[in-house]
């Protein structure tokens, strides 16, 4: 009884491991490339998602592509720019398998899968690089660098990666190194170019602040020159006047001398002030208030100590 069963059970598990073997699954973000004793066509292209059957494995052969997004970074490598300069580049490929047309069938004809594919892009990308030889340093540093023209010229040489399936995305150059000796020469040149600059700005500087100075100059000298001028004419003008006055003022000397020491005076003692004078003296004898004036204009005494 138990040889039959044994025999049965024997002949379950065959069958269900042939009825495996006859069904595969494709997601939605796969392709598959389903090939019947190694023989492909475009029928071969499998995009529906979900299950599907094939021959047993010794007759059909089904190879799943994933047609997501990868990366693939590159190693290290040493280039020479343009102006001569060495540098060390690391770049990155964002890249996928072309899911349109007969794209999936070319990629499987080319490379079976995406490991083998991985190696051939390495090659090609690595070969990409080269396109920075043709840039200078100064055009892949600094504020003014051209980095995205640069990654630009590598996607572009990818490009014919499209004929085998392949879709190069995006290119990017994560790290750009100096060796040490590059470094030095480097740096000494930037310090020259930076010294140049300076020196350039000193002299720029030098020739405005002259240029200022001069401006100053001749502004000072044409203001000194109106001020002299209307100077001389406000004397002139103050001349003019004062003729007149001593015209008046010589029509009674007397009167004129009795004017200008009432100014002294009220000059003197405008402020608080203590003066110790003979009260004889022009013009301080106006000050004697005892004195008896029987008319015309008080005069000094001729007799006092000022007149000795």
């Amino acid at each position: 009884m138990r040889k039959p069963l044994v025999i049965a059970a024997g002949f379950a598990i065959l069958f269900i491991l042939l009825l495996f073997s006859m069904t595969y699954t494709v997601s939605f973000h796969e392709v598959g490339i389903h090939s019947r004793f190694g023989e492909t066509s475009e029928k071969s292209i499998v995009r529906e998602p979900g299950l599907h059957v094939r021959l047993p494995f010794f007759a059909d052969s089904v190879a799943i592509l994933d047609t997501r997004l990868k990366i693939h970074q590159s190693p290290l490598e040493m280039l020479q720019t343009s102006d001569g300069q060495q540098i060390v580049v690391k770049a990155y490929l964002l890249w996928q398998v072309d899911s349109e047309g007969s794209s999936p069938l070319n990629f499987y004809r080319a490379y079976g899968n995406t490991d083998s594919a991985k190696n051939a892009i390495d090659g090609q990308f690595r070969d990409a690089l080269t396109v920075l030889s043709s840039f200078g340093f100064d055009e892949l540093t600094g504020e003014t660098n051209q980095l995205v023209k640069a990654e630009n010229a590598i996607l572009q040489k990818l490009n014919l990666l499209k004929e085998t399936g392949i879709i190069p995305v995006s290119v990017g150059i994560n790290r750009l190194l100096l060796p040490p000796k590059t470094t030095t020469a480097v740096l000494q040149r930037m310090q020259a170019r930076r010294d140049t600059l300076a020196e350039q700005r000193r002299a720029k500087g030098t020739a405005d602040a002259e240029a200022i100075r001069a401006e100053a100059r001749a502004k000072h000298d044409k203001i000194m020159a109106f001020a002299s001028q209307r100077a001389e004419d406000i004397r002139a003008e103050g001349e003019v006047q004062a003729a007149e006055y001593l015209k008046e003022m010589g029509k009674d000397e007397d009167l004129a001398i009795f004017l200008a020491w009432l100014d002294a005076v009220e000059t003197a003692l405008s402020k608080n002030t203590t003066l110790v004078l003979e009260s004889d003296v022009a013009p301080w004898h106006l000050l004697e208030i005892n004195k008896s004036v029987s008319s015309g204009i008080p005069q000094p005494n001729s007799k006092g100590k000022g007149s000795e």
